[in-house]
């Protein structure tokens, strides 16, 4: 049976009714992306912008207080002045509000005053039924029940859950995560955590039968026995996936000052991810790149990978690449290798590992592929990491292929241009707002099928690494 706090929050994910403090119908407010967002997403609820001095906002009736609106009210979105919210608080709760996103910063992250109020507002719903999310934070975004925090969000639901203390952050996997073929089940920005925090949002999404995958971003937490207790249930049924920042004394300070965090000494979280089975992730390329892998991990029986490329320099630094990151070159058969060397030519190829497929991939993509497959097949192989020029449809659908035979992991390097994300969209793609974003087809096939692509082989290394640790965890775990 699901927990107290689980309860609350599904309640607040499936709300039927949603109140705007904060929009006009004047352009320019940061209430009104947050109305259109649930416009652009296709609510299927009640929407009401609250506002004493307008008529209509963005085309729905405006209310001059939630006194005018009879019917009940699941969640409140408050996007004002710190001081403006306490008031708006107390009348949510004497109206029996669900829940409370307060996207409103200048609280505890801002000075004593800040935190005075903050504190004000976590009174009046002591031994309430009302929840709140916040303050400083963007919200939910939930395809499923067709919550959002932002304009034109694709409304497909898939299997990625994230929690954020970073709105921003989550705003950008969001979009860049749509572009490249990720789909989201829910998405969480919880900002300064005054009441909901990450350990509330980190059971629910655990328990969510849509979430595949729970990747977090985090500055700091509270109630280290509870996370722990949590992070080793939950990783044992999903892989938790955590970019944890405010490591050095620089990055804390900086934590402190954007949601009030207290961050943990580096030490402290290395202990953290051994004992739980979290995998660590260093930045923004290396959330994507595992989450690829993970939503659908082909987990390895050991560390023995072999490489396969066209140019000879890369593979070398690739070799340098696994065995850094604890990852050994496999020890290729005989029947390996003899099989590889009736495909390949004779001159400017090699079937050690690496293996040096030279130029003559560009000519012949079935060389390409019917080499992966046999590598694929070698019992000294445990993972393979390839090198590519260029990623194309055609290529895509032979891995997966390849990959529905050996089920061993694959990871592809592909070098991308300025402005890119592994290798496909740019930031100049996440501003159309004619549409909601679409899931490429192709490219959700390649999620599906949990290939990653990565813009280094140091990147790809390290998934290839976590992946093993991952398997290692589950069978320890047993």
């Amino acid at each position: 049976m699901p927990s107290k706090v689980v309860s609350d929050i599904d309640s607040i994910m499936h709300s039927k009714s949603v109140a705007f403090f904060g929009v006009s119908a004047r352009s320019g407010k940061l209430g009104n992306l947050l109305l259109q967002a649930f416009k652009d997403i296709g609510f299927e609820g009640d929407l009401y912008p609250i506002n004493p001095h307008s008529e209509e906002i963005l085309g729905l009736k405006a209310y001059k207080s939630m006194k005018e609106i009879a019917s009940p009210i699941d969640l409140v979105i408050i996007s004002l002045h710190p001081s403006k919210v306490p008031q708006i608080v107390k009348e949510c709760v004497e109206r029996g509000v669900k829940g409370i996103i307060v996207f409103s910063a200048g609280f505890r992250e801002k000075n004593s005053e800040g935190k005075k109020l903050e504190q004000e507002i976590l009174e009046l719903i002591k031994n309430t039924n009302t929840r709140i999310i916040g303050p400083n934070c963007m919200g939910i975004y939930s395809p499923s029940t067709k919550l959002s925090f932002f304009p034109n969000l694709s409304p497909e639901i898939g299997e990625v859950g994230f929690i954020s203390q970073s709105g921003s952050i989550a705003n950008i996997l969001t979009l860049i995560g749509t572009i490249n073929g990720i789909g989201f089940s829910k998405i969480v920005s919880y900002g300064n955590a005054a009441d909901l925090n990450f350990n509330d949002f980190l059971e629910y999404l655990g328990n969510d039968p849509e979430t595949k995958i729970i990747c977090s971003y985090i500055e700091g937490i509270e109630d280290g026995e509870r996370f722990l207790n949590l992070s080793k249930q939950i990783s044992m049924k999903k892989p938790i996936l955590m970019w944890k920042v405010g490591e050095t004394r620089g990055g804390a300070r900086a934590a402190k000052s954007h949601t009030g965090s207290i961050c943990g000494s580096k030490d402290i979280w290395k202990g953290i991810y051994e004992q739980t089975g979290i995998i660590k992730i260093e930045n923004f390329p290396d959330l994507l790149g595992h989450i690829f892998a993970f939503i659908n991990p082909h987990l390895p029986n050991g560390n023995n990978i072999a490489i396969l490329s066209g140019p000879g320099g890369p593979a070398v630094s690739a070799a340098d690449a696994c065995e850094k990151a604890g990852l050994e070159l496999a020890s290729l058969s005989d029947e390996t290798k003899n099989k590889i060397a009736k495909l390949l030519p004779e001159f400017g190829t090699s079937v050690q590992n690496p293996i040096d497929l030279s130029l003559q991939i560009a000519f012949d993509q079935s060389l390409h592929d019917k080499t992966v497959e046999i590598i694929g097949q070698d019992e000294n192989v445990d993972l393979i990491l390839l090198f590519v020029g260029t990623l194309n449809k055609a290529l895509i659908r032979g891995l997966i292929k390849i990959q529905n035979k050996i089920k061993k992991p694959i990871t592809i390097v592909q070098a991308v241009s300025s402005g890119a994300v592994a290798g496909f969209g740019s930031l100049k793609d996440l501003h159309n707002p004619i549409k909601p974003k679409k899931i490429p087809q192709f490219m959700k096939q390649l999620f599906n099928a949990g290939i990653s692509v990565h813009s280094s082989e140091q990147e790809a290394a390290k998934v290839l690494m976590d992946l093993v640790n991952y398997s290692n965890f589950l069978k320890k775990s047993k």
